[in-house]
């Protein structure tokens, strides 16, 4: 059975996320539900939650689908087929032009069926950085560059950024925003127009304890970054496009927001 997800479902979809080795906390899933409740997908068998699906709607512009999970012992019966289609059909019911992932290997010949197609290479790294600890600031909104934002990301995601809610440094040039993590801490989203002031806000974010940390290889300077930092890639991942072209600045971009968030 196919059903929306809810706040109660919390435990079971991170009993699915914990198994598949994925570093989202009950408090990442817990924003997803609240902020998109008509976008987070599962489906029950014998009772239990075997499957999900999540997507976040950044206006009429663009959608995100994300948390593509299936349980072991159900994989290979259409359930992510199903789930990625009803996420589809609610974006292109609300009218979004353009709906993107981050695909695995395993999960991308599904996505081409379904008419995605790849638009660019994205890598996770993990590390224990080579920092001098300082304290982060907390944001003000005042000064949060969310012009910049949208010309890098494509969209406007203030909503989403601020249901995040976590420690950053910003100002005009840009920001960095840091979360937990349960197998490491997660450094993203950042976005700078000036490398200088990148490389300075993350150092003064990153502490000497497990980080997982998401690049564009487009962005050579973020590649550069990420290796002075002394992380190493773990994973490579193909973003991928379902309608129109968003346009965005790969050179801004220094750290995703996450797979499931773009």
């Amino acid at each position: 059975m196919m059903r929306l997800l809810t706040s109660a479902d919390v435990p079971a979809t991170m009993e699915l996320s914990t198994a598949a080795g994925w570093n989202q906390t009950p408090q990442d899933w817990e924003r997803i539900i609240r902020f998109e409740p008509r976008g987070c997908f599962g489906i029950e068998a014998d009772g239990k939650l075997v499957a999900t699906t999540t997507l976040l709607c950044y206006g009429s512009d663009l959608a995100w689908v994300g948390m593509v999970l299936t349980h072991a012992d159900h994989q290979r019966r259409g359930y992510a087929r199903k789930l990625v289609s009803a996420a589809v059909d609610e974006a292109r019911g609300r009218g979004i032009a353009c709906i993107k992932l981050d695909a695995t290997d395993e999960g991308r010949p599904l996505y081409s069926s379904l008419g995605f197609v790849d638009e660019q290479p994205i890598e996770r790294w993990r590390g224990i950085p080579r920092v001098d600890q300082q304290p982060p600031k907390q944001i003000a909104t005042d000064l949060f560059p969310a012009e910049l934002d949208r010309e890098a990301f494509g969209t406007d995601r203030t909503g989403w950024l601020r249901a995040l809610g976590s420690p950053v440094q910003a100002g005009p040039d840009g920001y960095v925003m840091a979360r937990p993590g349960s197998r490491a801490r997660y450094l993203g989203p950042c976005i700078s127009s000036n490398p200088a002031h990148a490389q300075q806000s993350i150092g003064s974010v990153l502490t000497a304890e497990p980080w997982f940390w998401d690049v564009l290889p487009a962005n050579t300077a973020a590649l550069a970054m990420v290796q002075s930092f002394g992380f190493e890639p773990v994973r490579r991942l193909s973003r991928m496009r379902l309608g129109k072209p968003v346009e965005t600045r790969e050179d801004l971009v220094f750290a995703i927001a996450g797979f499931e968030a773009g």
